[in-house]
């Protein structure tokens, strides 16, 4: 047995496979069915196979695992209709990937392929990772737009998800067939555009930043800074006739993004036209 000591709790002088658990010093048990249990209740083990995944999830999100917490909010979404805090969940594991590769491919795009004959091959290696990411989003998203029919907050939310990872794609040239990513981004983030302005309030926070991401979109994409502008002052002017509750202060944020891009925009030479470029 180990020494302890003096005044110390005597299981302290247990091996550690011996030693009883603290309270919260583990996890409950993860959610187990058996085949049988599966086949007898399908829909029961359906929704144990859900919660399982979700716990998996945050566990993942709490160890900064994100393409982990990819593949498990891939496999949910694929059990069906998301709510509100599982379709936040595959956005930020999806975000957190996407950012990682965009990062380093923007870094490595710094240095000169010519003085090293490998730095191409790291490229498309980190180009390939983003590109199957955002596949991977843009096959999920099909479903959870017809799912959301009804729902326009949550049809708003996937066709935004939809044009964010087009751009994504198109910023990097990745392969797109039968088609480009700049056409796709472009008539998602219209048609999300023309839902919002009908179905939600100026003040949403889900319009507000559909009208950021666009607004960027038509800026560093489309090279429409005249496009990009006009947006961000129509979205502003809106709010301001019409600024609605804030509780988190989601709106605000937000705001100040869209403000900081358009002084940017206006300012002569204009820099490189962004402060933050998604939600």
């Amino acid at each position: 047995s180990a020494r302890v000591r003096a005044g110390a709790p005597p299981w302290l002088a247990l091996p550690w496979s011996r030693r009883p658990a603290l309270p919260g010093s583990a996890p409950a048990p993860l959610p187990r069915v058996t085949k049988a249990e599966a086949q007898a209740h399908p829909a029961a083990a359906m929704s144990a196979d859900r919660t399982r995944l979700i716990i998996m999830a945050k566990i993942a999100e709490q160890a900064e695992r994100w393409g982990d917490m990819v593949e498990y909010m891939s496999r949910i979404a694929k059990l069906g209709q998301l709510d509100v805090t599982e379709r936040d969940m595959l956005s930020q594991a999806f975000k957190n990937a996407t950012n990682e590769r965009r990062t380093a491919l923007r870094v490595i795009r710094q240095y000169d392929f010519n003085a090293n004959p490998r730095l191409g091959e790291y490229h498309a290696k980190v180009q390939g990772e983003l590109t199957s990411i955002g596949k991977n989003m843009l096959d999920l998203l099909p479903s959870l737009i017809d799912q959301a029919s009804a729902d326009v907050e949550g049809k708003v939310y996937y066709l935004k998800l939809k044009g964010d990872y087009s751009r994504y794609l198109a910023e990097f040239e990745a392969p797109c067939e039968g088609g480009s990513w700049v056409e796709t981004a472009n008539a998602a983030y219209k048609e999300a555009m023309e839902l919002a302005k009908t179905g939600l309030n100026a003040s949403h926070p889900g319009r507000l930043g559909l009208a950021l991401n666009l607004s960027v979109f038509q800026n560093e994409v489309l090279k429409d800074r005249t496009g990009a502008i006009a947006l961000a002052k129509e979205t502003l002017e809106q709010l301001s006739q019409n600024p609605g509750s804030d509780p988190d202060g989601a709106v605000e944020g937000i705001a100040s993004i869209l403000k900081d891009n358009l002084d940017l925009w206006q300012a002569a030479g204009g820099g490189d036209g962004t402060t933050c470029e998604d939600l």
